[in-house]
């Protein structure tokens, strides 16, 4: 029988030494100085009789008795044996597999005596991280206040709603863009947050309300916005001039030359700032919230540019860190998190998109 180690071992060090992830468990071991030289020994592959001889006989037993506990609990593994790893995780990586594990049956306290003394351990360790991002000294483009009225009925932006990836050579209007970024990002109203201040209402939902999600917008042909970077100011509701040579051939070496990304009238890039975020939920299970809240804005902007006769576009096909640069940003602070466009479609009365193709009749899939 051969043995080694696995091809990803988490590791951390504790005040009190090493310690190794459990793989699919949300359960740490101590790794004392034997069992590492054991790991170590394991390398890509040894046969146990081998591995159990490199220590002397005085230790063979023992060494036995510890590969056979670090099989089980997966911290080795068998050649070519049976590894009992489920294709989900072989594809997405032992790295991967941890997350899902330490992010797993998180206590919320939501009905714990408890809730109350960590509010206050919260509140004790200083200030909320600001609940907006503002750029006060660029230039400013002003939309519009009152936003056009959505009165498409909810059925039919349901049935229209749909992942477009071609537009049409037309502008977009002032009016439009501003009623679109209103409703997927501005607040409505505000509510007494109590302990933890005044709240954010929106359209999307947001954990905690603490709506982490910021918005910059790339303008391509918007009636009234010269082409550029901004930012989405929800404060004053007005778009912040970050850089006026912003345009599609930058966007195209951002996106993987995805041309649904920049063909249309602008391009909207959101972020993180995850501080927001971790300074109330402080453990790993909330690393997964902005993920949902990017996903609630996501929905948001399709239905409304749906609404409004647009034809919306999101992806996650870009490259993070280079777009961090082009919004300037601190990828320690606030990350990249999903790209949102919109034009006016090139087919704007079908419901299919303009490149959909039925399968050939006979053929199944």
């Amino acid at each position: 029988m051969k043995v080694r180690r696995p091809e990803h071992l988490i590791l951390r060090w504790r005040p009190e030494g090493l310690e190794a992830g459990v793989p699919g468990r949300a359960q740490w071991i101590r790794l004392s100085d034997d069992l590492r030289k054991v790991l170590d020994r394991a390398g890509d592959g040894i046969d146990l009789d081998d591995l159990a001889a490199a220590f002397g006989s005085r230790h063979e037993a023992g060494v036995r008795r510890a590969v056979t506990g670090l099989l089980r609990l997966g911290v080795l593994a068998a050649v070519d044996g049976d590894q009992r790893v489920p294709d989900l995780w072989q594809r997405w990586g032992g790295l991967t597999r941890r997350f899902h594990t330490e992010t797993r049956d998180v206590d919320y306290l939501v009905d714990s005596p408890r809730r109350t003394d960590e509010a206050q351990a919260i509140l004790a360790g200083g200030d909320a991280p600001p609940a907006y991002k503002e750029y006060p000294d660029s230039p400013v483009v002003l939309l519009p206040r009152r936003p056009l009225p959505l009165t498409t009925p909810v059925d039919e932006v349901f049935a229209a709603r749909r992942t477009h990836r071609r537009f049409a050579d037309a502008p977009v209007s002032l009016d439009r863009l501003g009623t679109l970024l209103f409703h997927t990002f501005a607040p409505h109203r505000f509510i007494d947050g109590g302990d933890f201040g005044t709240q954010q209402c929106r359209v999307s939902a947001s954990a905690g309300g603490r709506h982490e999600v910021e918005a910059y917008v790339v303008a391509h042909n918007v009636t009234g916005v010269p082409p550029g970077l901004y930012h989405y100011s929800v404060v004053r509701h007005a778009l912040e001039l970050l850089d006026a040579g912003a345009d599609r051939a930058r966007l195209a070496d951002l996106t993987y030359h995805q041309e649904a990304s920049y063909q249309g009238a602008f391009t909207i890039l959101t972020t993180a700032v995850a501080n927001r975020l971790a300074w109330k939920y402080r453990h790993p299970r909330a690393y997964r919230l902005w993920m949902y809240d990017a996903g609630h804005y996501g929905q948001t902007f399709s239905l409304a540019a749906t609404a409004l006769g647009l034809g919306p576009f999101q992806t996650v096909a870009f490259a993070d860190s280079q777009v961090e640069r082009f919004l300037g940003v601190d990828p320690d602070d606030e990350f990249a998190v999903y790209l949102l466009a919109a034009g006016v479609p090139e087919a704007p009365d079908s419901l299919l998109p303009a490149d959909f193709a039925f399968p050939s009749p006979g053929v199944v899939r």
